[in-house]
């Protein structure tokens, strides 16, 4: 009978100046048998230090601290690792996309928000660490009403009636379908834009790629796909507008332009 081989475990490092935050985040840590925590600290120099000496797999930091926030200290970084935010104030959101980031956790920390947010970590290190594949032909795919993603293990057929949008992560993309569910992949977003029907998706942000049939409202700083509100950069909008609103606005003279 085949024995099951344990998972790997990933290095973790776990950074807040808060120590009752620090060693919540560190006990929830050393639950999961997929991490092991390799750093602790209450000071972002320090974890810097130790991040350049020592790289880790994920680092999970407040933002806000002395002398260096967690946004600086991940600019910092010439490779930075896959990175959980953990902060106090909302607004912090935004900024941490154009990072990359996995997750964005407000405090009070809950250990079943933590989980989700460890495990969409856990399956990016785990898809980049699968055997490389062939590499996909360039130019779109063909005429269909689908498409195949490589998954941690299986490839899976998608069909683009259901994807909502498409989200980066470095050399990573996370598919989210309108259901909810979300499947990464070891394909970067440029060869996933290159790849989906330009008439069907259509990039918002350096981030994101959504699904054009899918958006419900927009606005300058973001579009809305169900429930859902996905960053739209300035240098995105007009490409938007004109895909997406334009040739389906109501004119108050039609036939003229507004």
């Amino acid at each position: 009978m085949p024995v099951a081989l344990p998972a790997p475990a990933f290095s973790c490092l776990v950074l807040d100046d808060d120590l009752l935050v620090r060693d919540l985040a560190a006990s929830f840590v050393e639950q999961i048998p997929s991490l092991t925590l390799t750093g602790l600290y209450d000071n972002a120099v320090l974890a810097f230090e130790h991040l350049a000496r020592q790289p880790v797999d994920l680092l999970i930091t407040d933002i806000e601290l002395p002398q260096l926030n967690g946004l600086e200290l991940v600019r910092a970084l010439r490779q930075p690792p896959l990175v959980i935010f953990v902060t106090s104030h909302p607004h912090y959101a935004l900024p941490t996309y154009d990072l990359d980031a996995v997750d964005f956790l407000v405090k009070p920390l809950r250990f079943d928000r933590f989980l989700r947010a460890v495990d969409k970590a856990l399956l990016l290190l785990r898809a980049k660490a699968l055997p490389p594949t062939h590499p996909a032909p360039a130019g779109p795919l063909p005429a269909d009403d689908s498409f195949f993603i490589r998954t941690e293990f299986q490839f899976l057929k998608l069909h683009y009636a259901e994807v909502a949008y498409v989200e980066a992560m470095r050399d990573f993309v996370k598919v989210h379908l309108l259901d909810g569910t979300v499947h990464i992949t070891l394909v970067n977003l440029k060869q996933m834009e290159a790849q989906l029907p330009p008439h069907l998706f259509v990039r918002t942000h350096r981030s994101f790629l959504v699904n054009t049939g899918k958006i419900e409202a927009v606005t300058n700083q973001e579009v809305r796909v169900g429930n859902v509100e996905v960053p739209l950069g300035i240098t995105h909008r007009e490409a938007v507008l004109a895909q997406v609103v334009q040739q389906h606005l109501l004119a108050r003279h039609p036939g003229k332009p507004e």
